[in-house]
């Protein structure tokens, strides 16, 4: 494999898109597909050569990107693509999936000769663009040194999660459901700094450098405390579906998460509403409606 493999990526949705932007700024010969043609325009201005299928892809890649949006895409993509790659060629899967998964996955990239990394992402779509990423890595140890450049062209930091293909995405799922916890607990002190007429920017400043100084919640709260629009945000149902994986993911272990369980029929409440495609934060709004 060269200095600087040639890439082959596949899903350019809210996150995917400036990651592979990325990319081609750090110089990478990168190959884009997407089922729907319209969203590799922005990625041929910038230079990326475009697939007219997934064969193209595999023929191109000496390293394979993908960044989808549920665990039945990447099965789908990975039964299509892993097959015809060359043998020693490595896939990098950033979705963020359940390591059951990545387990069952696992035999058919072995079979081809294809090593398999895992690396989710911790950032929103702005982290994305700014190359601010914090990248969560496991699997085979030659593989993670190889692609180790590429990572470091779309991230600020990389997480090692060992050699365990796959142990990244169980990480992906506890942070995530932190997020998801802390979205909770804030609309909820949010709804209460308004019915006792706190000012809630001042409040969130105060927040954010005492109980909870994290650049993380940082986000968040500003979200929260304007509750305006965010485009290509986090959508409540993919946070649904990954709260659902993580506990799943629990129970297997025998493990109950009560906060998950609570979190997630509020999610669920937004989801029936019509709100699925909105940003997580639009939970405020249904607790208010529910709690006020």
């Amino acid at each position: 494999m060269s200095t600087s493999p040639r890439i082959g990526f596949i899903g350019l949705g809210n996150m995917g898109t400036p990651i592979a932007k990325n990319l081609l700024r750090a110089g990478f010969d990168v190959m884009v597909y997407n089922r729907t043609p319209s969203k590799t325009i922005p990625l041929q201005a910038a230079g990326a050569k475009i697939a007219d299928s997934s064969d193209d892809v595999a023929t191109h890649a000496e390293v394979f990107m993908t960044m989808l949006s549920d665990d039945e895409a990447v099965r789908d993509v990975c039964n299509d693509v892993i097959p015809k790659l060359a043998h020693g060629a490595i896939h990098i899967a950033m979705s963020t999936v359940a390591q059951s998964t990545t387990d069952a996955l696992k035999p058919l990239h072995h079979a081809h000769g294809v090593q398999f990394v895992t690396a989710p992402v911790m950032g929103r779509p702005p982290a994305a663009e700014a190359r601010t990423l914090n990248i969560l890595l496991s699997g085979e140890e030659s593989a993670k040194q190889k692609v180790k450049p590429v990572l470091e062209a779309i991230g600020q930091r990389i997480f090692d999660f060992g050699t365990v293909t796959g142990a990244s995405n169980t990480v992906k799922l506890m942070l995530n459901f932190m997020i998801f916890t802390n979205v909770e607990l804030l609309s909820e002190v949010m709804l209460f700094a308004e019915k006792m007429n706190v000012d809630k920017k001042q409040l969130m400043e105060t927040i954010n450098n005492t109980q909870l100084a994290s650049p993380v919640l940082k986000v968040y709260g500003e979200l929260l405390t304007s509750e305006r629009d965010v485009p290509n945000g986090f959508a409540t149902d993919l946070a649904n579906k990954d709260l659902r994986l993580a506990q799943e993911t629990a129970a297997k272990q025998k493990l109950k998460l009560p906060l998950a369980e609570l979190i997630r029929a509020h999610f669920e409440e937004a989801i029936a509403a019509g709100d699925g495609s909105k940003d997580v934060t639009v939970i405020m709004q249904h607790l208010r409606k529910k709690l006020t």
